[in-house]
């Protein structure tokens, strides 16, 4: 036996030195019980199970993907401390999530990895929403605020809207089938633009929206797909493989609208505003033309235009007559010229003027043409042509 007794406060720091290093960190699966989420943004809480409990704080610091309530089955990680001043033994948690949601999430994961890499996320094979769309197509459940919200905004924004309901399971078994044969036949009721979507829920909930079949068929749909699944933090593979995504089923609803009735209104405001002042113009200038028809001014002024049309006209025939004269004398001084010229080159010319021209078999003969003794030529003169034989061929001297 110890021979110098402990202090209260010396033995519970050695329970918790013993219990911190000896347990460390841990994961627990239990039940939410007596939750409380305090002012401070600590959260306070005790997970039991059937036959044992344990009290659990979680410091603001540490971020939670949903919203802990009692009798909510969770996965809790953290470590074991104790609370000296109350002499309790608590977990102090570092992570937490609902059971189950782990594997989920790793589905979730491997799922959209290999979306990605097949090309269902490429922001160049997404389609463009329509400026004004006429009829909108809608997957959603009948019951839920969703379909609720989404009508409300759309009369609101755009009443002359048409809109395709399909009522469609989003949660639970057969879910993610009917959502796809939703979008399916939507694609085939020749629509402007689909939603789909729903409410905000857990993981569990939402999880139709996160399989290959919804998302096969968005990705074949040839009409624009907004997704609009859960709250804004909620985010699921059909929010990656659609055209677009909106945060809530309202901001789908008015992303579909981006012309709204009141710009429409506006705008027939203006244009009936150019219209009026344009006829308004033209009125004022007809008024003027008739009054000054009345008055003679009109008339004066319409002489006045044909006499200065009329002397334009004459000052252009004059000078058109001249240039065409002119051009005239030119083309006959060229052709003159050209027609001298000829007469001078002509082969015949040089007759005129004494010389003769020697002819063998009917054509000239060449200025390199050797005759032989014997060969019989024409010799043609300027007004005769006779007829010779060669006697004999004598070679000039060479000039020097």
């Amino acid at each position: 036996m110890q021979e110098e007794p402990l202090s209260v406060s010396q033995l519970t720091q050695s329970i918790k030195s013993a219990v911190e290093s000896g347990i460390g960190d841990v994961c627990v699966v239990g039940e939410i019980s007596n939750f409380k989420h305090h002012t401070s943004g600590h959260r306070y809480f005790t997970l039991k199970d059937a036959s044992s409990q344990i009290s659990c704080t979680m410091w603001r610091s540490r971020t939670l993907s949903f919203r802990p309530e009692d009798g909510m089955r969770v996965v809790a990680q953290g470590k074991v401390t104790v609370y000296a001043a109350q002499g309790k033994y608590q977990l102090e948690c570092a992570f937490m999530q609902p059971e189950g949601v782990g594997d989920l999430y790793v589905a979730f994961e491997r799922l959209k990895a290999e979306l990605a890499q097949q090309g269902y996320f490429d922001v160049s094979r997404k389609k463009a929403l329509p400026t004004m769309p006429m009829r909108i197509g809608i997957a959603t459940s009948q019951t839920g605020a969703a379909i609720r919200d989404m009508l409300t905004t759309l009369e609101r924004r755009f009443p002359v809207v048409s809109v395709v309901f399909r009522q469609t399971l989003v949660q639970g078994d057969g879910a993610a089938h009917d959502i796809a044969s939703a979008i399916h036949e939507l694609d085939a009721a020749n629509v402007d633009l689909i939603i789909v979507g729903r409410g905000g829920g857990s993981i569990e909930d939402l999880w139709a929206f996160n399989t290959r079949e919804v998302a096969d068929a968005m990705y074949n749909c040839n009409t624009p797909v907004i997704s609009a699944v859960g709250h804004e933090t909620d985010v699921t593979i059909a929010d990656f493989v659609a055209d677009l995504r909106a945060a809530t089923p309202t901001a789908a609803a008015e992303l579909a609208t981006p012309t709204v009735a009141s710009d429409i209104l506006y705008g027939i405001d203006i244009t009936t505003d150019r219209i009026v002042a344009r006829l308004r113009d033209t009125l004022h200038e007809l008024t003027e033309m008739a009054e000054s028809f009345a008055d003679g001014r009109a008339m004066r002024r319409l002489q006045e235009r044909i006499a200065m049309r009329l002397t334009r006209l004459e000052d252009m025939r004059t000078r058109f007559t001249r240039s065409m004269l002119v051009s005239i004398q030119k083309r006959e001084s060229a052709t003159e010229h050209l027609r001298s010229r000829c007469q001078t080159l002509h082969p015949m010319a040089p007759l005129a003027r004494g010389y003769a021209v020697v002819e063998k078999n009917g054509l000239p003969l060449p200025m390199h043409g050797h005759l032989q003794p014997g060969d019989i030529v024409q010799v043609r003169r300027n007004s005769e042509i006779s007829t010779v034989e060669v006697q004999s061929i004598d070679p000039l001297p060479e000039s020097k």
